[in-house]
C-alpha cells in the first residue's frame, strides 16, 4: 500500500514542478489553474496518509519559480571512492588473484565470492535516510565534498521520500527509531527517454544533449528545482554508504543488500549475478557484450565486487579506490563511416594537425564528423585516402579518432590522385610556409601570433581554467572579438566595457554584464597562473609554479639570466631557451607588463607538511589506477614538488608499466625507485 502511495506521490511532485516550469519559467501553461489546483490538493491528501509534513512538501514544491544561486556542500561521511579498472580478462584475473592472496595471508574465506553488476554511465549520487525518511541527497563531487541536490530528487523516478520499511518487520528484520541510511547509486536517462526528450527538445528549438549521461548531469545539476523535475530522470540504487540503526547481520554480502534495497522501494540493477566464482563472472561480461545494445541503459562497464561484506571490510580501499572492487571498462565503441574530406588545423604553437571530415555517424549517442589524424606521420601510416570507408572510435570515449582503412577487399578505391592528400607546404591559415623540424612527427607554420589561427588559440589558452579562468569567454566569443578588433592582445580583454558587449552577436545587457564580471574575477589570481596563460612554449603549469616559486618578483622574469633559471629543479635547457626568448621580444614584454598593471596577485598557499614535504617527485611509465594528472596533485597536496627530469635533486621516482629512460637515470643516480602501488600505499586513507 506505502509503495504504491509512494510512487503515485513522486509522479504528482513530477507534474505539479512539470507544470510550474510550463507557468513560471515558460509562460506557456499546459493545464487550467483549476487541474493545477486539484493535483496539489490530491499531493497533500497522499501525505496526509502517509504522515508527511506538510510544510516539507510546501518546501519542495515551491512557490512560483525560483533559482539558487549556488549549491551548498554536502561533506560525505565515507569518501565516494573512484574504482580501479581492468581492460581485459588478464588485468581481471590479476584482481582475483589479489583477492585470493589477500585471503590466504588473513585466513579468511576462501576462495572468496563475487557478484557483478552494470556499470552505468549517468551522475552518481548518495541519499541519505534518517528514520526511513529522505533528508538529503548530494552529488559525488571530489569525493569528499558533494553538492547538495536534495530539491532535485524529490519526486524523481526511483527515488521513493518513505522507505516501506514495515515489509521488513514481518521478516523480523530489526531497525531502531534512530536508523541512519545512506544510499549510493546513478542517475541516468534511460534510452528512449532520452531520445523523447531530444526529439522535445528539438521541437521547442531548444539544446540539444550529445548522449545520456550530459543529459543526465545537465539536469540533475539544475539550479532550479522545477527543470530538473520536468525530465526523465532515474535513480538505480547500487551500494551503500553510512549504515546505522539496524541488526548487524542483516546485511551479510552485497547482493543481500541490493534485495533489501528491493524491497524497500528502490530499483534493481539488472542483469546481475551473485556468488560467483572467477569464470561465471567473466561468462557473465561476455553475454554483457553480447546484448549491450538492447540494454535499457547506457553502460560504459561491468563492476565486479567481493560478495562478503567482512572481506571487504579488511581488505579496505587505497587513497582513490576500494580493493575489493573493479571495473571491467568494455571495450570503446566503432562504427565504419567514410572520409569526405581532410582539412588541417593550426594550433597555438603553429602545429598542422589533419582532422578528417566524416559522414556523420552517432558513436554512444554522439554524433561525430570529425576526427583527428594527429600529425603527418600519423596520416602516412594509417594511408587513408579521401574516399575511404574506415573505422572510427572514440578514444577514451571522448576523442574522435581513425583506427584504420578497410582493406582493398571491402573498400572499392578509386584510382585517383585527387583522392590522395599530403600536407601543405603553405599554412592555410595566413600562407606563410611550412616546416617539418627534424625529429618531429609534426609540421608547423613559423608565423607565430601574426597567423590568425595561432593568435586566436594562444586566446583561448589564455583564458582556459588553468590560466586566467575567464568563464563565459568561449572559442565562438573570443573569434567574435577578434573580427570586431576589440581585442588586438590579452590585456585588451581587461579594457572592454558592457556597450561594445552588448553590440556583439547573441549579447545582451545581462550575458555583458556576467562576463565583465567574469573577467573583473580573473584580475586576481597568483604569478604562476599569469607565466602559464602566456603561452610560452614548454612552459605547462608545473614548470610555471617552479619558476615563480624561485623568483622574488614577476618583474624578474623580464632580465633573468640563463644561469638562474638553470638553477631551478626541472628546468632544463629548452625551457631556459624558450623563456629567455619570449622576454627577450619586446612586443612580449610590453604585453606582460600592461598584464601586471591589470592584475592583483594573491599569495599561493605552500603546502609544508605530507609524507612527501620538501621532497622532489618523479613520474614515470604508465600508472594503472590514477591518471598522471591526479598522481601529481596528490604529491603537491601532500607537500612535494613535481618533477620532470631525473638529476640529483630527484628524492622519489614512481614507476609504472613500460617505465624507460628515467627510471633507469634514477637507478643509476641512487634515487629512490617505488611502484604506483608502493606510492599508494604511502597516502592511504583508510576507513
Amino acid at each position: 500500500m506505502i509503495k504504491s502511495s509512494q510512487k503515485k506521490r513522486n509522479y504528482l511532485i513530477g507534474e505539479i514542478k512539470r507544470h510550474q516550469v510550463a507557468y513560471y519559467a515558460d509562460d506557456c501553461p499546459k493545464i487550467s489553474d483549476r487541474d493545477y489546483d486539484k493535483l496539489v490538493r490530491e499531493l497533500f491528501s497522499l501525505d496526509s496518509e502517509l504522515d508527511i509534513p506538510r510544510s516539507l512538501t510546501e518546501k519542495t514544491l515551491g512557490v512560483g519559480y525560483k533559482k539558487k544561486d549556488e549549491f551548498s556542500s554536502v561533506k560525505h561521511t565515507i569518501p565516494m571512492l573512484s574504482l580501479d579498472n581492468a581492460f581485459d580478462f588478464n588485468e581481471l584475473d590479476q584482481f582475483f588473484c589479489k583477492v585470493e592472496e589477500f585471503c590466504r595471508k588473513t585466513n579468511m574465506c576462501s576462495p572468496p565470492v563475487y557478484c557483478a553488476e552494470l556499470k552505468l554511465d549517468g551522475v552518481a549520487v548518495s541519499l541519505i535516510y534518517v528514520d526511513g525518511k529522505l533528508t538529503t541527497a548530494a552529488t559525488r563531487g571530489d569525493g569528499i565534498n558533494g553538492e547538495n541536490i536534495t530539491e532535485n530528487v524529490m519526486g524523481m523516478q526511483g527515488v521513493p521520500y518513505i522507505l516501506d520499511f514495515r515489509r521488513l518487520q514481518k521478516n523480523n528484520v530489526k531497525f531502531n527509531n534512530e536508523s541512519f541510511l545512506e544510499i549510493r547509486g546513478e542517475v541516468v536517462f534511460l534510452k528512449d527517454d532520452f531520445k523523447t526528450f531530444n526529439k522535445n527538445q528539438e521541437k521547442s528549438s531548444e539544446k540539444l544533449f550529445a548522449n545520456p549521461r550530459n543529459a543526465a548531469a545537465g539536469s540533475l545539476r539544475q539550479l532550479d528545482a522545477t527543470v530538473t523535475a520536468s525530465r526523465p530522470l532515474t535513480f538505480f540504487a547500487h551500494g551503500a554508504g553510512e549504515i546505522q540503526g539496524f541488526t548487524d547481520n542483516l546485511f551479510g554480502n552485497h547482493s543481500i543488500f541490493l534485495e533489501f534495497l528491493e524491497k524497500i522501494g528502490f530499483k534493481p540493477l539488472v542483469p546481475r549475478v551473485k556468488n560467483m566464482q572467477p569464470q561465471a563472472i567473466k561468462d557473465f561480461i561476455s553475454n554483457v557484450l553480447t546484448i549491450r545494445k538492447d540494454l535499457a541503459v547506457e553502460i560504459d562497464g561491468i563492476v565486479v565486487k567481493v560478495e562478503s561484506f567482512e572481506l571487504q571490510e579488511k581488505m579496505g580501499t587505497t587513497v582513490r579506490a576500494p580493493r575489493f572492487a573493479i571495473a571491467y571498462k568494455l571495450p570503446s565503441e566503432t562504427v565504419v563511416t567514410e572520409i569526405l574530406g581532410i582539412d588541417v588545423q593550426v594550433g597555438r604553437f603553429g602545429t598542422l594537425t589533419p582532422v578528417a571530415r566524416l559522414k556523420t555517424v552517432s558513436i554512444g549517442g554522439v554524433k561525430i564528423s570529425n576526427a583527428t589524424l594527429h600529425n603527418e606521420e600519423e596520416l602516412e601510416k594509417k594511408g587513408v585516402k579521401i574516399g575511404d570507408k574506415v573505422e572510427v572510435r572514440r578514444a577514451g570515449d571522448v576523442i574522435p579518432e581513425i583506427v584504420r582503412a578497410l582493406d582493398d577487399r571491402t573498400n572499392e578505391r578509386v584510382i585517383d590522385k585527387k583522392l590522395s592528400f599530403s600536407m601543405p607546404d603553405f599554412c592555410p591559415s595566413c600562407g606563410g610556409k611550412t616546416r617539418k623540424p627534424k625529429g618531429e612527427a609534426a609540421r608547423r607554420c613559423g608565423a607565430g601570433k601574426k597567423c590568425p589561427a595561432q593568435f586566436e588559440q594562444s586566446f583561448i589558452h589564455f583564458v582556459g581554467k588553468k590560466a586566467m579562468n575567464i568563464d563565459g569567454l568561449g572559442a565562438k566569443v573570443i573569434k567574435q572579438l577578434i573580427d570586431e578588433k576589440l581585442v588586438l592582445s590579452f590585456a585588451d580583454i581587461y579594457k572592454l566595457n558592457r556597450i561594445q558587449l552588448e553590440n556583439l552577436e547573441r549579447f545582451g545587457r545581462k550575458s555583458a554584464k556576467k562576463l565583465l564580471e567574469s573577467i573583473n574575477k580573473s584580475r586576481t589570481s597568483t604569478p604562476a597562473k599569469l607565466l602559464y596563460s602566456l603561452g610560452i612554449r614548454h612552459v605547462g603549469v608545473q614548470t610555471a609554479k617552479s619558476i615563480c616559486d624561485s623568483i622574488e618578483s614577476f618583474e624578474e622574469l623580464f632580465s633573468i639570466s640563463s644561469e638562474k633559471l638553470s638553477t631551478i629543479k626541472d628546468i632544463g635547457p629548452v625551457v631556459v631557451d624558450s623563456v629567455l626568448s619570449f622576454f627577450k621580444n619586446t612586443q612580449n614584454l610590453k604585453l606582460t607588463q600592461e598584464l601586471i598593471g591589470e592584475i592583483v596577485f594573491e599569495e599561493e598557499e605552500i603546502k609544508k607538511s605530507g609524507v612527501f614535504a620538501g621532497k622532489s617527485v618523479i613520474f614515470t611509465g604508465a600508472l594503472k589506477v590514477l591518471k598522471r594528472i591526479e598522481a601529481q596533485d596528490l604529491v603537491q597536496k601532500n607537500g612535494g614538488i613535481i618533477s620532470s627530469n631525473v638529476n640529483k635533486n630527484t628524492n622519489l621516482c614512481v614507476v609504472g608499466e613500460k617505465a624507460g629512460s628515467k627510471e633507469a637515470a634514477a637507478r643509476k643516480l641512487g634515487v629512490r625507485v617505488i611502484t604506483e602501488e608502493d606510492f599508494l600505499e604511502m597516502i592511504e586513507v583508510r576507513k
